[in-house]
């Protein structure tokens, strides 16, 4: 619900739903009315169906006659793709079609087709002529186009399949225009391929005839340059000349050989002659079985010679007559040794005889080479160029016959792989679809609609209250200028300075994250009540972690004060009515009131005072709900959680029942890490709204103040705002500071101070700091 605030001009989130629920039959009636409109609509139009056949174009087919090894003619990268749908789109493939199917008559294709009633009469009064070639062409090209624009050709993904759909008022004309195209552009395919077959034909024949007569050409102008310049030619293409002049230097070449071996055998043996034959010396150069066997016959004389002496005298006639033979051999050796230098040097003249003999010969022939020498580079001229010309003819020659007999076999690389059937359902309007638009669109305006009107209602109140307000208002209203910083006070009636406050359910942190409205309307914090020390304390003054004996001790204060009994802790019992009374006394919008229990640090009393708290609302008859939101302590939690395992459980089913304690108790921190501060999600912070619903009074005990931040979602659910803060500890916090940072949090919100442990001496031990 809206607040009723009159200086608050914003819905807030739960207040939006609220306005829903109220109105929702007019945002059904607003999306009906959009539901039935585009019914109606839609039945106006024309449906347009849509027929797709499927072409595979497969660039990696092989040709009949075609090499194995030979790399494919045809590229296959996504280019040839695009290329294939291009020629799809041409006039090419699809006038054939226009004519085949007579879209020229067509009243879809042509709009002219068609003519109105007076142009019929005119044309029944004037005679029927017979259309020009112009207004035909005209007409075609039109109906051309029309069929252009009902064409979608489109890849299939990254594969060689290609998408040839057609759009049609009429389904079997969208299949057979779908279908026609996808035979046209194969026909074109193969046409294109037979007219570029015909035409490499055609320009080889004609280059064939001149390279004929090119050829014959050349060969007549040699023959007749050879029979002109008398240059015959013998084996391998030579010449004569060339020819005996490569025999004679071939002679010459082993001439020369055979002369230097003859002159190099001459000189070793005129060595061996002048330093005197000896068998021992002789060496490998005198190559003559004579010599041979008369050197083993001297080794054999030398070892009888040796053996010998070796028991014998020289002058011994055994030792004489085997000296007589060594001597004997050794005169035979050098006989044999003149006769074969004899025999070397005769051989030495024959062959420089026969050298010389040939370089005469040579010259000879070199002189009349060179004589034809000219005559032989035009000769081999003239044979290159008919040679180059040979080659070139032999080339066209071959190509011609290969593709008049073999290229007109040739397999297609298209084909149509699933042709076009007639559409069941049109492709547009999808009537589905626009029904379901309509109303989704339908809701959105009419919520628009309601919130609208909620929104112009609430302001024209604004309006109306700023022009004439109420007495009640007028006094209830704080002063345009707040000073956060103002010192804290002591007024029961907190709550006359802080009179607006949302909703229970309203998500100030939601809304204050869209728009921030930094305003304070409070003075300053007043001090709501003094809550005195309680047993159970130690004895230093410090709080120990809640446990049996504080929920005990608590319990029995609030039940003295309540029943009128006399005890130790009548005077916080009393107290905690005193601050529960206040609470009372805030004005409540929604249906139950949350307070928000915060302090400057640990050790200030802020669980005990929400606890007391919430059993003297239980006394007064409230329906309350304790809500553990403080993470590092958890002393709530710690003692009052009895499920551990609900953790995972939806927030309504971790609330646990304390009926000894007539409250219900939930902890919004179990289950999280320690020490660590959780904020909550919008999500969270719905459910707690929800469960907070449920119940007249809701305390929350927070987290501390410095972790506190104004777009905090729990505390954007608080209706008011609870400070407590230790006596002892109060001359160490700055007051104006803390009372600033509460009022920023709160947005306007009451807020109040609760001063805890009166009337203790212990020294202070902390000091608040932001």
């Amino acid at each position: 619900m809206p607040s009723q605030d009159a200086n608050n001009l914003a819905l807030d989130v739960l207040g939006i739903v609220g306005v829903l629920r109220q109105r929702i039959l007019f945002v059904f009636l607003i999306a009906f009315v959009f539901v039935i409109g585009t019914v109606s609509w839609s039945l106006t139009l024309t449906p347009i169906y849509q027929a797709t056949s499927q072409v595979l174009y497969d660039p990696t087919v092989r040709q009949p006659f075609d090499e194995p090894n030979r790399p494919s003619r045809f590229a296959q990268g996504a280019e040839v793709i695009d290329s294939q749908i291009s020629v799809i789109n041409s006039d090419t493939v699809l006038r054939p079609v226009v004519r085949r199917n007579n879209l020229t008559t067509d009243p879809v294709f042509n709009t002219e087709a068609s003519p109105g009633l007076i142009s019929q009469i005119l044309g029944m009064v004037r005679g029927r002529t017979a259309p020009s070639d112009e207004t035909m062409e005209a007409a075609e090209t039109a109906a051309l186009e029309k069929l252009s624009d009902a064409l979608v050709v489109k890849r299939v993904g990254q594969t060689y399949v290609i998408n040839v759909s057609v759009e049609s008022p009429s389904p079997t004309q969208a299949a057979v225009l779908s279908n026609a195209i996808a035979e046209s552009y194969l026909s074109d395919q193969s046409r294109q391929v037979g007219k570029a077959s015909k035409e490499a034909t055609y320009q080889i024949d004609d280059r064939l005839v001149s390279l004929r007569e090119r050829l014959r050409q050349a060969e007549s102008d040699i023959q007749r340059f050879r029979a002109e310049n008398k240059l015959q030619s013998a084996d391998q293409g030579l010449l004569l000349n060339e020819q005996e002049l490569s025999g004679l230097n071939s002679q010459l070449v082993e001439a020369r050989a055979a002369l230097a071996e003859a002159t190099a055998k001459n000189d070793e043996i005129q060595r061996v002659l002048q330093n005197g034959v000896d068998a021992e010396a002789i060496g490998d150069v005198v190559n003559s079985g004579t010599i041979t066997r008369l050197r083993e016959q001297f080794a054999q004389a030398a070892r009888n010679e040796a053996e010998l002496l070796a028991d014998l005298l020289p002058s011994h006639p055994s030792v004489i007559r085997a000296r007589s033979q060594l001597q004997r051999i050794r005169g035979l050796i050098r006989e044999e040794v003149n006769r074969i230098a004899e025999s070397t040097q005769i051989d030495l003249k024959v062959n420089q005889e026969r050298v010389g003999k040939l370089e005469e010969q040579i010259d000879a022939s070199r002189n009349l080479n060179n004589a034809d020498s000219a005559a032989s580079i035009k000769l081999r001229e003239l044979e290159t160029e008919a040679q180059a010309t040979r080659s070139l003819y032999e080339i066209a020659l071959a190509r011609a016959k290969q593709i008049s007999e073999l290229d007109q076999v040739v397999l297609p690389f298209a084909r149509i792989i699933t042709p076009a059937v007639v559409p069941d359902s049109p492709v547009w309007p999808k009537k589905k679809i626009m029904v379901v638009l309509a109303g989704i669109l339908g809701v959105l305006v009419g919520t628009a609609l309601a919130v609208g009107a909620e929104a112009f209602r609430i302001i024209k109140k604004h309006l109306m209250a700023a022009i004439e307000p109420a007495p009640a208002q007028a006094a209830m209203q704080a002063p345009a200028v707040a000073t956060p910083a103002a010192p804290v006070t002591r007024d029961p009636d907190w709550q006359a300075d802080n009179a607006r406050a949302p909703s229970v359910g309203s998500l100030q942190s939601a809304v204050k994250a869209i728009r921030r409205v930094p305003q304070q309307r409070a003075r300053g914090l007043k001090v709501v009540s003094d809550l005195p020390w309680l047993t159970g304390s130690d004895e230093r003054g410090t709080l120990r972690l809640l446990d049996a004996d504080i929920v005990t001790a608590v319990q029995d204060a609030v039940d003295q004060f309540y029943a009128n009994h006399n005890g130790p802790g009548r005077e916080f019992g009393r107290s905690a009515d005193r601050i529960v009374t206040e609470i009372e006394r805030t004005p409540r919008v929604g249906q139950s009131q949350i307070v928000f229990l915060t302090s400057p640090a640990l050790g200030h009393g802020q669980t005990v005072s929400a606890l007391a708290l919430a059993l003297a609302a239980a006394q007064r008859g409230m329906d309350v709900l304790l809500a553990d939101g403080e993470p590092k302590q958890r002393m709530l939690s710690h003692d009052l959680s009895l499920d551990e395992d609900a953790l995972g459980a939806t927030m309504r089913d971790r609330v646990v029942g304390y009926d000894e304690l007539d409250i219900s108790f939930l902890s919004l921190v179990s289950g999280l890490p320690k020490y660590k501060h959780h904020r909550m999600n919008i999500r969270e912070a719905f459910e707690f709204a929800d469960v907070a619903r449920d119940y007249d009074l809701v305390i929350i005990d927070g987290v501390a103040l410095p972790q506190l931040v104004e777009d905090d979602p729990l505390a954007g659910l608080a209706t008011s705002f609870l400070v407590t803060v230790a006596e002892r500890e109060e001359p160490q916090i700055s007051m104006p500071i803390l009372s600033r940072d509460l009022l920023t949090v709160a947005d306007g919100r009451p807020a109040g101070l609760v001063r805890t442990m009166t009337g203790s001496n212990v020294a202070p031990s902390r000091k608040y700091a932001r």
